[in-house]
C-alpha cells in the first residue's frame, strides 16, 4: 500500500513538473517572438506602474526595496532603479551562494558585476540587506490572477520567500505571462500582486478572497437587476421616490448623526486635517441640505427619454439620438458623506443603479445615509439595490471593484489626487475622471481692490476642506505693491485664530510683506485643503495666463478685473472646466450652477466636463424609423 501510495505520489509530481516545462516553453517561445521596440514599449508603461505600486506600498521609506536586475527577456528593472535612486530610496538585490540567495544593498550600477549564470550580482563589500517584512520585486515565467507564480527553474525566490514569508511580495510581468491556471507544488511561494503593463492583479487567495469575489459579484448582480427596472420607470415614479428618500434622510437625522459622531471622534483621534474634518463633518443643516437637493432635483427635468437630431435621410430612414442611462455607476468617494446622497439621487433620477465605495473615514456615516435611503425606496414599493454602499473598506476590494466591468458601466472616482490618478491607472471599468482643485485668482493690474479682496477672501475661507476653493494667488507687478498690505490684513489680520491664512509668496513678494513665508515650486501646483495660499506675482496677463495653464489641475479659475479685453483674452486661453470674470470659484457646484445635486466636477475632456448633472449621466442610443427599407 506505500509503495502504491508513493507511486501516485511520484506521478502526480512528474505530471506537474512536465506541465510546467511546458508552460516554460510556451513563454520562452512567446519571448522570442517579441521584438525588441515592443519589449521596450512594454517595459516603459510596466516601469510605470511598478514605480507606482512600490512607492504605495513602501511606506515611510525607511526599509530598502528588495528589486532584481533584469537579464534577457525578463520585464526590464533597469529604469526602475534609477527611478528609485533619484528618489535617494534604498534598494537591494540579490546575490547566489550555492543553493541560497542573499540581498545587499546597492546604490547604482556600478556596485554590480557578472555572478550566477552572468547575471550581474552586488559586488563584495556590499551592505547585506536585514528587512525581512520589506516590499520585494520578483521575477517569474508566469503566473495566474490569484497568485501563484512558475519561475524560471531554479527554486532561488521559493526557498528565500519560504525563509523570510513576510514580505510584500510583488511580481513584475508582461500581460502575455498571465494564466487563468498554474501548477502547483508545496514548495511554490504565491505572490500577493502581479503588476503587468495593462493591470494590477491583487491576489487574494483562499475563503478571504473567494468572499470577496462572491460579495461584489452579488452587489453587481442586484445592481443591474435594479437597473433594469429603473429603466423602465416614468418621471413620476422616479420622484416619488426620491421625495420619499428625502424625507426618510430627515426622519433618521439623529442615527445619521449618531453614526458621523463616530466618524469624527475617530478621525480626530488619527489626527485628520482641519480642512477633511470639515469635508467628514455632518449637522442637521447639512442634513437638510441634501433632503433640499433631492427636492429640487425632483424638479428639475428628466433627461431620459428625450429625442433629438431627428433627420430624415435620402432613403426614407428617419434617424435620432434618444438619451438612456448608463446602467449601473459605480462611484469611489473620501470623506464627504453629502456624496453618498447626492450620487444616489442624481442616479436614480436617470434611472442608473449606484454601487458607493466611500472611505474608511466616514463609514458609519454612510451606511446610516444609505440605510434611509434605501428605507425611502422600499416605503416607495421601489427597489432597494438602486443604492448599495460596499462595506469592506479594504484596499484589494476596492482595486477588485475597479474591474467589476461584468456589471459596472462607468466608474466615477472624487477624492484627492492619489485616489484619482489610483482609479484612472488601474480600474478596467470606463471611469468619468473628476480632478482636484488648484483654483487660481489673478488680480490684474486694473483690478478693483475691495472687489478683489472679498472675492479671495470667499474663495478660500469660506470653505476650506473643497475643491473649488482657491489655493493659489497670481498678482500683477503694477498692483502687487499696493495690494500685497490689503491683502495681509483681510487674510491674517483680521481673521479669528485658527482661520489665518498662511501666505506662501516669491521672493519679490516677501519684500514687500516680510511676514509672508517663501515659496517653494512645490507650492504652486498644490491643492492645500487648508488656510494656505500660494501668491506668485507676474509682469503681464500673457505671463499670468501662461502661469495658471501649467500649474492648474482644469478645475476653476478666476480673472478680476476692469479690463474688458483682459477679461476675454483669459476666457478664450485658460484651459480649465470653469472660467470666471469678477466671481469667486467657490460657484463652480451642481447646484450653484441650477443641476441640483452634482456627482463630482469633471476635469477631463470626454462626455461631460465641469459639474457634471443629470446629462451627464445618461448617454444615447440611435433610434431608426423606416418602412421597409432593405440595403443594396
Amino acid at each position: 500500500m506505500e509503495r502504491l501510495r508513493i507511486w501516485g505520489k511520484n506521478m502526480v509530481e512528474s505530471k506537474i513538473s512536465s506541465h510546467k516545462k511546458e508552460i516554460r516553453r510556451q513563454i520562452r517561445q512567446r519571448e522570442q517572438e517579441l521584438s525588441p521596440e515592443t519589449k521596450r514599449k512594454l517595459d516603459e508603461l510596466l516601469g510605470k506602474r511598478l514605480l507606482t505600486e512600490l512607492l504605495r506600498l513602501q511606506g515611510d521609506g525607511k526599509d530598502p526595496i528588495y528589486c532584481y536586475v533584469s537579464c534577457g527577456k525578463e520585464a526590464d528593472t533597469r529604469w526602475l532603479l534609477k527611478s528609485l535612486w533619484e528618489r535617494k530610496l534604498r534598494t537591494a538585490v540579490p546575490r547566489v551562494a550555492g543553493e541560497q540567495m542573499e540581498f545587499f544593498e546597492i546604490t547604482g550600477f556600478s556596485d554590480l558585476e557578472p555572478g550566477y549564470f552572468g547575471i550581474l550580482e552586488p559586488r563584495e563589500g556590499c551592505r547585506r540587506a536585514c528587512c525581512p517584512e520589506s516590499v520585494i520585486l520578483v521575477p517569474g515565467a508566469a503566473f495566474s490572477r490569484n497568485g501563484k507564480r512558475l519561475g524560471r527553474g531554479g527554486g532561488f525566490y521559493d526557498r528565500f520567500l519560504e525563509r523570510e514569508p513576510k514580505h510584500k511580495k510583488i511580481a513584475a510581468a508582461y500581460e502575455y505571462q498571465m494564466m487563468e491556471t498554474l501548477p502547483s507544488e508545496v514548495h511554490d511561494v504565491p505572490v500577493d500582486m502581479v503588476v503587468t503593463e495593462k493591470e494590477c492583479y491583487i491576489c487574494r487567495t483562499g475563503e478571504e478572497g473567494i468572499k470577496m469575489a462572491m460579495d461584489l459579484t452579488e452587489l453587481g448582480r442586484q445592481a443591474r437587476e435594479a437597473a433594469a427596472v429603473l429603466n423602465s420607470l416614468g418621471s413620476e415614479d422616479k420622484n416619488r421616490g426620491l421625495r420619499e428618500a428625502a424625507q426618510a434622510l430627515l426622519d433618521g437625522q439623529n442615527m445619521i448623526l449618531a453614526a458621523n459622531k463616530e466618524d469624527m471622534d475617530r478621525a480626530r483621534e488619527n489626527g485628520m486635517s482641519q480642512g477633511l474634518l470639515d469635508r467628514l463633518a455632518l449637522t442637521p443643516a447639512r442634513i437638510r441640505g441634501m433632503a433640499e437637493g433631492m427636492s429640487q432635483v425632483t424638479a428639475l427635468e428628466d433627461p431620459v427619454g428625450e429625442v433629438f437630431s431627428m433627420k430624415p435621410r435620402p432613403n426614407g430612414l428617419m434617424i435620432g439620438k434618444k438619451r438612456v442611462p448608463l446602467g449601473v455607476v459605480g462611484i469611489i468617494y473620501e470623506a464627504r458623506p453629502n456624496v453618498t446622497a447626492d450620487a444616489f439621487c442624481l442616479c436614480f433620477k436617470t434611472g442608473n443603479a449606484v454601487i458607493l465605495k466611500g472611505g474608511s473615514d466616514a463609514l458609519s456615516s454612510n451606511q446610516a445615509i444609505v440605510s434611509c435611503l434605501q428605507k425611502g425606496l422600499a416605503a416607495a414599493g421601489l427597489p432597494v439595490n438602486a443604492v448599495q454602499l460596499i462595506a469592506d473598506t479594504d484596499r484589494e476590494t476596492t482595486r477588485a471593484f475597479m474591474r467589476l466591468n461584468q456589471y459596472v458601466d462607468v466608474l466615477i472616482p472624487r477624492g484627492g489626487a492619489g485616489l484619482i490618478r489610483t482609479v484612472v491607472e488601474n480600474s478596467t471599468v470606463p471611469v468619468i475622471e473628476t480632478g482636484t482643485g488648484n483654483c487660481h485668482i489673478y488680480v490684474d493690474e486694473t483690478a478693483d481692490f475691495k472687489m478683489a479682496l472679498d472675492i479671495i477672501e470667499n474663495a478660500k475661507t469660506q470653505r476650506i476642506g473643497v475643491c473649488n476653493a482657491c489655493e493659489s494667488l497670481v498678482i500683477h507687478k503694477a498692483a502687487a505693491e499696493a495690494f500685497l498690505p490689503l491683502l495681509k490684513k483681510r487674510l491674517q489680520d483680521q481673521q479669528e485664530e485658527g482661520r489665518k491664512v498662511e501666505i506662501r509668496a516669491e521672493e519679490e513678494a516677501c519684500r514687500m510683506v516680510p511676514e509672508f513665508v517663501l515659496a517653494s515650486e512645490e507650492d504652486w501646483g498644490c491643492e492645500y485643503l487648508d488656510y494656505i495660499l500660494s501668491v506668485k506675482l507676474v509682469d503681464s496677463l500673457d505671463e499670468a495666463i501662461r502661469h495658471i495653464n501649467r500649474y492648474n489641475t482644469g478645475h476653476s479659475e478666476a480673472i478680476i478685473t476692469q479690463d474688458y479685453s483682459h477679461a476675454q483674452e483669459f476666457l478664450d486661453r485658460i484651459d480649465a472646466a470653469a472660467v470666471y470674470v469678477n466671481a469667486s470659484t467657490r460657484f463652480t457646484d451642481g447646484n450653484e450652477f441650477g443641476f441640483g445635486a452634482e456627482i463630482g466636477i469633471s476635469t477631463q475632456k470626454l462626455h461631460a466636463r465641469g459639474p457634471m448633472g443629470l446629462e451627464a449621466l445618461t448617454t444615447t442610443k440611435y433610434i431608426i424609423y423606416g418602412n421597409g427599407q432593405v440595403r443594396g
